[in-house]
């Protein structure tokens, strides 16, 4: 999850989730998500309700750095369960790092993160892709919403859809032969409202228009079975989703165009970590059969497996217990509260 440009949790969550006033109390992403109750949960988001950002625990001495590695830990688990998901259906698994957060608006967590997640991926054997070394040639204004947001903008998509077409490219012959059976597969695929079409701005003035198809996926086309197309997955946070845009100027529209003969699905969803993507993927996008499977992460990325993030956004709505260090970071940036 991008934490320094992004913006703010609530405001876009309700824009994109909550229908006639529903769940304006929760973090919930989407209804049609299980919105069951865990009592431990609603007490850690309750008793310790603030999410560091990742160059916050970075910068926090020896306990930051103690705990920057337990969530390295807890990524590089996550990657592989993915990558166990992934050689399941047969599909193949590529890794890319994208973020704005580049040139001026580099942090900490680019510096720590980038060669991190280059190292974890060759580790478990995985195809990874660094796109965010070509975005330092672009100014942050130029490719983003800011000062606004710091989310895509219209020419950020081009440039986006630029560095993933070679990508994408390269793997056009790979084919999965997995297939499930129609009374297996569910309705809803992906994990947001099916069958939308409606006007948002976020809060910020900002408008842009979303469109799901009956799969709950952001793109306009329902997919139908048996496939006759290669298909790619991908999966990510806000900047796979990427607000602000119309459907037709994101950036996985822009490779539809350009890849007729694949069919390119956007399953991004807000503040999602890996985490969210392997339950997603478990429970629902395994059965859109994919061919590829596009992991859209970013340094942050790490940072959000710190436990308050873990219990703040999860779509299963389990309580993710604190370790002691997590518990004296915590207890260091904050005190008590």
């Amino acid at each position: 999850m991008l934490q320094k440009l992004a913006l703010p949790f609530v405001v876009l969550c309700i824009a994109v989730s909550c229908k006639d006033g529903e769940k304006k109390d929760t973090m919930v992403m989407d209804p049609v998500v299980s919105e069951t109750k865990n009592e431990q949960r609603e007490e850690y988001l309750s008793q310790y309700p603030k999410v560091p950002e990742t160059p916050d625990i970075l910068n926090a001495g020896d306990t930051g750095a103690a705990v920057y590695n337990i969530c390295a830990e807890r990524y590089e688990q996550s990657l592989a369960a993915l990558k166990q998901q992934s050689d399941e259906l047969e599909a193949k698994l590529i890794v890319t790092i994208l973020s704005p957060e580049v040139g001026d608006a580099t942090t900490v967590s680019g510096q720590k993160g980038i060669p991190l997640i280059n190292s974890i991926s060759k580790k478990l054997g995985l195809d990874v892709y660094d796109c965010m070394k070509p975005l330092e040639a672009f100014v942050g204004q130029k490719i983003t919403q800011m000062p606004l947001d710091g989310h895509w903008s219209v020419n950020g998509s081009k440039v986006v859809a630029d560095l993933y077409q070679p990508i994408i490219g390269k793997y056009v012959a790979h084919r999965s032969t997995k297939t499930f059976a129609e009374n297996e597969r569910p309705a809803v695929l992906g994990d947001l409202d099916p069958n939308q079409d409606v006007a948002l701005d976020g809060g910020k003035n900002l408008p842009y228009q979303l469109i799901t198809n009956k799969q709950g996926f952001r793109m306009n086309t329902d997919l139908v079975f048996p496939k006759a197309k290669q298909r790619i997955l991908l999966i990510g946070d806000s900047q796979l989703y990427s607000p602000f845009l119309d459907n037709s100027q994101i950036f996985t529209a822009l490779l539809q165009q350009r890849f007729p003969d694949a069919e390119i699905i956007n399953a991004g969803v807000i503040g999602y970590t890996i985490d969210d993507q392997v339950s997603l993927i478990a429970e629902r996008a395994k059965y859109a059969e994919p061919d590829l499977i596009i992991l859209v992460t970013n340094p942050n990325d790490i940072g959000d497996f710190y436990f308050t993030q873990r219990n703040r956004m999860n779509r299963a709505k389990k309580a993710y217990d604190p370790t002691t260090t997590e518990l004296a970071l915590y207890q260091q940036l904050y005190g008590s509260k």
